[in-house]
């Protein structure tokens, strides 16, 4: 009933200010007789006459006048949030809600804010950083990217690289305790592992000429960060997996050895980046996934440290 009012008064407004039955319905891009049929209508439900018409005249009522005025300002209302909708999902202005695996921000968004706030001076970013499973509308997010196996459905999930591991200890560590030569060695070191609610690396992989080797690790350190594992790393605590993207110039400075240089760790997380279902995709959703598209490069330049 409420969508037949408001057609209703869609109709008439029309009406008034074309003050032709035949140029409302161009207007509208409905049938003349389809006018008429909803003025008469409205005029019925009303109880009152809206329109005096003759074969060569037209003339609103004084009810007509007063109802008319209600009418446009529906129709206004209607334009206004519309278009309110519109300028705001097709502009570089307000707030955009980015969601991120918290190692991956820090060494590949975070940095180059600036930049991107420079290019879009009136558009503000809210950043939010975890590794859990994204729920894009419990977070409120606009976009996430980060590392995942299993984007969520029902959402768009852009694939944008694929992040490989690297094997690595300090030259401290390894003083100690001797450097691994195959995969199996690893038994007997102190390997550093994450470790969380959704993901127990403790299997690491290895692929060399057609062989393949799956090593159960162990160690006294697991954490739920890949900076964190980096970090231990470092400091000597024992043998990490690391993925490529949180590395500088950790090997060409000699902070870290790389182990197993002739085995291929076949492990690799998939990065994507996932945000909902649009018709259209704001604009500012598109000018941050380009933005970042452009820093990481294709291929990635974080794997030129191999």
């Amino acid at each position: 009933m409420m969508i037949k009012k408001a057609q209703q008064m869609v109709v008439f407004n029309a009406l008034t200010h074309q003050r032709s039955f035949t140029k409302a319905a161009q207007l509208l891009d409905i049938s003349r007789t389809q006018v008429s049929k909803q003025v008469q209508q409205l005029e019925q439900r009303l109880g009152v006459q809206l329109v005096q018409r003759t074969t060569r005249s037209f003339a609103l009522t004084e009810a007509g006048e007063r109802f008319a005025v209600h009418c446009a300002n529906i129709v206004a209302e209607i334009n206004e949030a519309e278009s309110e909708l519109v300028q705001s999902s097709d502009s570089m202005q307000g707030i955009l809600r980015v969601g991120s695996a918290q190692s991956f921000a820090r060494h590949h968004i975070a940095p180059y804010l600036a930049a991107f706030h420079q290019q879009y001076p009136q558009l503000d970013v809210e950043m939010s950083l975890f590794d859990h499973k994204v729920d894009l509308i419990a977070e409120q997010l606009d976009l996430w990217i980060g590392m995942t196996d299993s984007p969520p459905e029902g959402f768009v999930a852009r694939h944008l690289a694929d992040c490989h591991f690297v094997l690595a200890a300090s030259p401290d560590y390894l003083a100690r305790r001797g450097v691994p030569y195959r995969p199996e060695d690893l038994a007997s070191h102190n390997c550093i592992t994450y470790y969380s609610r959704e993901r127990k690396d403790n299997i690491w992989s290895f692929e060399q000429g057609g062989e393949q080797q799956n090593i159960k690790v162990s160690g006294n350190y697991r954490v739920d960060s890949a900076d964190a594992i980096l970090d231990a790393t470092l400091s000597g605590h024992g043998v990490g997996y690391l993925a490529t993207y949180l590395l500088d110039k950790e090997f060409q400075e000699g902070r870290l050895v790389r182990l197993l240089p002739d085995w291929q760790l076949s492990q690799y997380m998939p990065l994507y980046a996932v945000y909902p279902r649009y018709q259209y995709l704001p604009k500012k959703v598109q000018a941050f996934l380009d933005f970042v598209r452009g820093k990481i490069g294709e291929p990635v330049y974080w794997d030129k440290v191999l």
